[in-house]
């Protein structure tokens, strides 16, 4: 039999806790991965976290990505510029897109824009809804 075989029988049984012993398997593997073959590791992790999210960023890893922002780091905590997001009524916008995005330009584009907000605010939403953008643009941009 084949890895594949047994994983389709484990989802056909629809046990919980085989699903969680499969779990703790593909977690033990990806470690392994990880010390061994960073670029894949980092490959199969995306794979893993799009099937879980789709091409959406979540809080968390947003947080992640504007924790190795350079070279000022997070200038608007998540809260800050959902505070920021609704103020000026992007409802539409997703706040891990919009904080991500108002980090990177100013971290990008302080030199420009300096303490402006308003410029901050215009260049996150033309960026996050550039019409000619694919569907999850902002994660594929951070990732």
């Amino acid at each position: 039999m084949e890895i594949n075989d047994y994983i389709e029988r484990i989802i056909e049984k629809d046990n919980v806790d085989d699903m969680y012993e499969l779990s703790n398997i593909l977690e033990d593997l990806m470690e392994l991965i990880e010390v061994k073959d960073k670029p894949n590791y980092k490959k199969y992790s995306m794979k893993l976290y799009k099937m879980a999210y789709g091409n959406n960023l979540t809080k968390e890893l947003a947080e992640e990505i504007v924790s190795q922002m350079r070279p000022y780091g997070q200038k608007w905590s998540f809260n800050q510029a959902t505070d920021v997001k609704e103020r000026y009524g992007l409802n539409d916008i997703k706040s891990a897109d919009f904080y991500a995005v108002m980090n990177s330009a100013y971290n990008d584009y302080h030199d420009i824009f300096d303490e402006n907000v308003d410029m901050y605010v215009k260049f996150a939403v033309d960026f996050i809804k550039d019409e000619d953008a694919r569907e999850g643009k902002v994660l594929t941009y951070f990732v």
